[in-house]
């Protein structure tokens, strides 16, 4: 171990908690002990005070809950069938009516999401929601040899609206206080690629972590100018977009190693985590997690698609019960070879506007269309909009000194959308959402079409 990831971890964290009433590592060991305990009762007694602090001191679902007595008898029963999904917009338009009267405005910690759905969402946090969230994440990254201490790289975006002079105190402190270093995703090019290398030898972290689709880009950049890293890495992290196998065969190639995937949302905390043996562990002990229909949102078996509804167990200042993220997901009935009682997600699917609609009303997932693209010559990055069932818009950036086939792709994507008339545009930059994250393809009509 090294002298600064010692530092971090039995002088500067031990200090941070003394000083700011930190719990983040006492959660951590309660979530690492319980991994392997009787998960679905801690689930179940914190649901059954959530619901009780909801009916006394939330206003939203004081006249919806029922007694305290039917709570007590069967939680889960009052939450699924008793309970109404509460989607952003009604979240977004009754927002006060959600916080709950016993949590002094001074604990109230305000934050809001990226807005990669349309408006951003406001709401507000506890400490104690926040560290929860912070102990999921190091758990799962403790499946990988990973800990507080350890050196990691960040591809990610610089804070821009910083001075100089502030961004560079803000790495130091990154790299001093977290022993992390930020690589900016905002300049990764051909260019620069051979320094972005040379310096992962140089610093020669434990872990990367960032985006899927910047992590995807970094490492095809690599495999494409033939250059190696020989970096012992414990794993690649991916989060906050959509993994999927063609890419996490892509990074293993290139950076040797596992690769994780974190699932989680800004207003939700840390969902899930991929283990070792490549399944994703749902966080039972800090949230309940529901696949509804996308239409009719009822529940919905282990093994069948459909839109996530959360709820979230740590949340006293604002709680949200069934709130839909706008994920699509499947649930697994499957028990993990790693021995973890922790329930498993299936897979995840991305964004509920992700799904298509094709013939005569089918569900289509946009996955399918980069299933379709990807593979054809021509194309460098694309982007498919789906304006209503029978008009889209596929956005395409050309690969350098490439040919693209138009009539190859619609009669491609024709198999998969008979109804639905694409008109292609030659753009030279696809736009990122307002958290930097990329969607290859977008519903902009409602499923009831």
């Amino acid at each position: 171990m090294s002298l600064h990831k010692t530092m971090i971890e039995h002088l500067l964290y031990p200090a941070m908690e003394h000083l700011k009433g930190n719990h983040i590592r006492s959660i951590l060991k309660e979530l690492k002990q319980s991994e392997f305990g009787d998960v679905s009762a801690i689930q179940k007694a914190r649901l059954t005070e959530l619901l009780l602090h909801c009916k006394q001191h939330v206003p939203a679902y004081r006249d919806i809950l029922p007694s305290a007595e039917q709570i007590k008898a069967d939680p889960y029963r009052v939450l699924k069938e008793q309970t109404p999904i509460l989607t952003k917009r009604i979240f977004q338009r009754n927002a006060d009516q959600y916080l709950a009267d016993n949590v002094p405005a001074e604990q109230r910690i305000a934050n809001c999401t990226g807005g990669s759905t349309g408006e951003p969402i406001h709401f507000y946090m506890t400490r104690h929601q926040v560290e929860s969230y912070e102990a999921a994440r190091w758990r799962g990254l403790s499946w990988y040899g990973i800990s507080q201490g350890s050196r990691s790289v960040m591809v990610w975006g610089n804070p821009l609206e910083l001075s100089k002079q502030k961004q560079f105190a803000n790495r130091m402190r990154e790299r001093l206080l977290k022993n992390r270093c930020i690589l900016s995703a905002y300049q990764l090019s051909n260019e620069n690629l051979r320094d972005y290398v040379q310096f992962l030898k140089q610093y020669k972290p434990e872990y990367i972590y960032g985006y899927a689709t910047i992590l995807t880009a970094f490492a095809q950049m690599i495999e494409q100018q033939h250059y190696t890293i020989d970096v012992p890495l414990k794993a690649v992290v991916s989060t906050s977009e959509t993994l999927e196998s063609w890419q996490v065969e892509l990074l293993q190639r290139v950076f040797h190693c596992p690769v994780a995937n974190e699932y989680g949302a800004r207003d939700a905390g840390i969902l899930g985590y991929t283990c070792p043996k490549g399944n994703v562990h749902i966080t039972a002990e800090n949230c309940i997690i529901e696949v509804l229909d996308p239409i009719t949102h009822q529940p919905l078996p282990a093994g069948a698609r459909g839109v996530l509804a959360i709820t979230d167990l740590t949340n006293r200042v604002q709680p949200r019960l069934r709130y839909l993220l706008g994920d699509i997901g499947i649930l697994s009935a499957d028990q993990c070879p790693c021995g973890r009682h922790l329930p498993l997600l299936a897979h995840i699917e991305g964004r509920e506007d992700d799904l298509l609609i094709g013939h005569n009303g089918a569900l289509v997932h946009g996955n399918v269309i980069g299933q379709m693209l990807r593979p054809l010559p021509g194309i460098y990055a694309f982007q498919f909009r789906q304006h209503t069932p029978k008009q889209a818009t596929l956005s395409i950036i050309k690969a350098p000194d490439g040919e693209v086939d138009e009539a190859l792709i619609r009669a491609k994507i024709g198999k998969a959308l008979p109804d639905t008339a694409i008109e292609i545009e030659y753009v030279s930059q696809i736009p990122t959402t307002a958290s930097g994250k990329t969607r290859y393809a977008i519903r902009e009509c409602p499923l009831s079409e």
